[in-house]
């Protein structure tokens, strides 16, 4: 539909309300995006989007319907409402907009039809006003609400235009060949309202979405599709826009089939928020993929998962024997045209960075408006130790941020003492929240507490000591980054890839696993973060992948066109597959992160193909392990500068690189010490080997290059194929 006809479908619609004698609806198409679908495919280097228009639906303007306030019940008032919820089989029209079950039961007060029973509801027309389901829950837990959606347009300023306070579970489905849409017309959140519902969309339930038509659901006060519990989409061609979150199953997303745009102008585009557990003892937090088209733009993290992110082939839903496979596109931050000002959610982790610790003492954060007689406490909980710059070594605290507050102060406490404003070990003076980052540091000194400098926590554990190793404050170089996390794939416990084709262009970390955050089961995130299959893509303004503990890479097609490191761990295991990195820093980094897990840095290569790559000038390495390097099998090839800092292949300070099967080549100067058995052979060739693919030529086999990036100065092997003779330009 054309944009400015919808705008003005709309308009009309109010004024035939207005002029009816009823209350207003407001129908500001602020918010209301255009009727259109975008079909991405995201390269290394630029996107493109296409957009096709939908087709139209008829709107007429309403004669009818009346303002409701946000109300948490709403029951029929009128003896015609009363009358329609007795019956089995039941309609009501308002103008164009009708609703009917042959097998529920429902009430209407004004423009809000409320749902009271399980049962299959059929949607069509126009409607200014909301769709209520309230459905005690069953024993069993697992009667359905569906709503079939048959060509609906559902508007409303006041609440989630469609608002589920209880059920079971409740199916949304976009009937075939029509189109439909769900718009929420109400500012944007200033501050947190528990009457109203977090999305356009919003559910307390498991809230599934199928069916072949197009739903397309715009957010403006929040989320665009929000529930509290679990979340699955099938087959659904759907749109979604927000400017907070696009799509959030809070305690699991799960994705089979579908051709899915979320679009967040301002937070994520997928995420999930709890990482507790069910009653059942089930694991929350973790996003699914096995099938689908999904193309995300988000002005933060592409997809943020509470817990475990898992990419993966799947099932057909009708056909068993028909195996799907995921298309996934992402764009974050300024590399999304969409990008707007960032939204905060109604809590964000803020954390405190101190360098002095005892058990003697607990923080406290007091947030506060314009004064401090009314405000919130929020206790700081422990949650890691990091070595930074200069052997320095940092203790976190979490803190729960309450998004009301623009102020704050910082208390230290008694262990066992109360939260006083009045009695305490120390206090800092009041400071105003940094909305740009996460992080504030302090120093404690006697009574008195000093706040420092603001950064970001992700950053933090990606800073120190060859770009890796935490606590870094940004001192590994890298400027050009996003400053709140824009991440495209984050998993705050583990992250896999299995299947699929994958295309990331982020500002920020491509492929993204956290270690250390504390959950509610009592574990911590384990950071580690495996490539088993699939076709990955990633173009990345930080690290294009990032494992805070181990990064596994078995098999699946794996390249980094563009990132500052390319590959980083505190421990990298290559088994299979096949891997390309290209960075301007460390193309592959085993970093020095002492505090991970107990981990020593370590790059072990035993089968698979791995070519990394960094410019042939600078302080950068093209393979970096801050521990030893081993090598029993597969294929290595770096490209590294000839310098006194730099070079193709580098190795902790005490540390060696073992080599006992394989093949190992450098391009250009190799730094580490060498440990090889007697199977493997050491050959070089001078020269210069300029930009282009090469053919390596060994006494018993070949092996291709991918396009070296520059003009590196000599060629090193060390392999179980024998000499290297050749080594030809193609």
């Amino acid at each position: 539909m054309n944009k400015n006809l919808y705008k003005l479908l709309i308009i009309s619609a109010a004024f035939a309300l207005s002029s009816c004698g009823t209350d207003r609806i407001s129908s500001s198409s602020s918010g209301n995006s255009t009727n259109s679908m975008e079909n991405t495919s995201i390269s290394a280097s630029e996107s493109s989007v296409q957009s096709s228009e939908e087709s139209s639906i008829s709107s007429k303007e309403s004669s009818e319907g009346t303002s409701a306030g946000a109300t948490s019940e709403t029951s029929a008032t009128s003896s015609e409402a009363a009358q329609d919820s007795s019956q089995s089989s039941s309609s009501v029209e308002e103008s164009d907009f009708l609703i009917s079950t042959t097998d529920g039961e429902y009430s209407k007060e004004g423009n809000i039809y409320t749902i009271t029973s399980y049962g299959t509801y059929a949607l069509s027309g126009t409607l200014n006003g909301q769709i209520y389901v309230n459905v005690p829950e069953t024993d069993a837990g697992d009667s359905d609400v569906e709503l079939d959606f048959n060509g609906v347009s559902i508007s409303y300023d006041q609440n989630s235009p469609v608002y589920v306070a209880s059920a079971d579970n409740v199916k949304i489905k976009a009937k075939k060949k029509t189109s439909n849409y769900v718009t929420d017309l109400r500012p944007l959140e200033e501050s947190e309202d528990e009457t109203q519902g977090g999305g356009a969309i919003y559910a307390k339930s498991d809230l599934k979405f199928a069916g072949t038509g197009y739903l397309e659901v715009t957010g403006s006060y929040n989320n665009g599709i929000h529930t509290s519990k679990d979340l699955k989409i099938q087959k659904e061609t759907l749109k979604v826009t927000a400017p907070n979150n696009a799509i959030k199953g809070s305690n699991s997303i799960k994705i089979t089939s579908g051709d899915i745009t979320a679009i967040s102008t301002g937070g994520d585009g997928l995420k999930t928020s709890d990482n507790g557990t069910s009653s059942s003892g089930k694991q929350k937090g973790t996003v699914t993929i096995t099938g689908g088209t999904l193309n995300i733009y988000s002005a933060c993290d592409g997809i943020d998962a509470a817990y475990d992110v898992l990419i993966e082939e799947g099932v057909d839903e009708d056909d068993s024997t028909i195996a799907t496979h995921p298309t996934i596109n992402i764009l974050t931050n300024k590399y999304s045209e969409y990008t707007d000002e960032i939204v905060s959610s109604s809590t964000e982790k803020m954390y405190l960075r101190t360098t002095s610790y005892s058990s003697s003492y607990r923080y406290s954060v007091y947030f506060y408006g314009d004064d401090t007689s009314t405000g919130s406490w929020a206790d700081a909980t422990y949650l890691t130790s990091m070595r930074g710059g200069r052997n320095t070594t940092y203790y976190y605290y979490e803190v729960e941020r309450p998004s009301s507050y623009e102020s704050f102060k910082i208390f230290a406490f008694n262990t066992g003492a109360s939260n006083s404003l009045t009695s305490y070990v120390a206090c800092s003076s009041g400071g105003t929240i940094n909305q740009n980052y996460d992080t504030c540091t302090f120093s404690m000194s006697g009574s008195s507490i000093s706040t420092g400098s603001w950064t970001n926590y992700s950053s933090q554990q990606q800073g120190g000591m060859g770009g890796m190793g935490p606590g870094g404050m940004q001192e590994e170089g890298n400027t050009d980054k996003s400053d709140v996390s824009a991440k495209g794939i984050k998993a705050a416990n583990e992250l896999t890839i299995a299947d699929g084709t994958i295309n990331i262009k982020a500002y920020d970390d491509g492929l993204h696993a956290n270690y250390g955050e504390a959950f509610e089961s009592g574990l911590t995130g384990a950071g580690n973060l495996y490539i088993k299959g699939g076709d990955t893509t990633i173009y990345a303004s930080d690290d294009g992948v990032h494992a805070d503990a181990n990064l596994y890479i078995s098999g699946g097609n794996l390249t980094v066109t563009n990132s500052y490191e390319g590959l980083e761990g505190n421990q990298i295991h290559i088994s299979g597959g096949t891997s390309y990195a290209y960075a301007t820093d460390d193309a592959v980094n085993a970093g020095d992160n002492s505090n991970t897990a107990g981990l020593t840095p370590l790059i072990e290569v035993t089968d698979g193909y791995l070519f990394a790559a960094v410019p042939a000038s600078g302080d950068t390495d093209g393979v970096d392990s801050n521990g030893d390097y081993k090598q029993s099998g597969g294929v290595v090839i770096a490209c590294g500068p000839s310098s006194m800092t730099a070079s193709s292949l580098d190795v902790g300070d005490y540390n060696k690189a073992y080599v006992t099967g394989g093949t190992l080549v450098t391009f250009g100067k190799c730094a580490a010490s060498f440990s090889n058995s007697s199977s493997i052979t050491s050959s070089s060739k001078s020269g210069t080997y300029s930009n282009g693919t090469y053919l390596l030529t060994f006494a018993s086999g070949t092996i291709t290059t991918k396009s070296l990036p520059g003009s590196y100065s000599g060629v090193y092997a060390y392999s179980s194929l024998g000499t290297l003779s050749n080594c030809a330009k193609q």
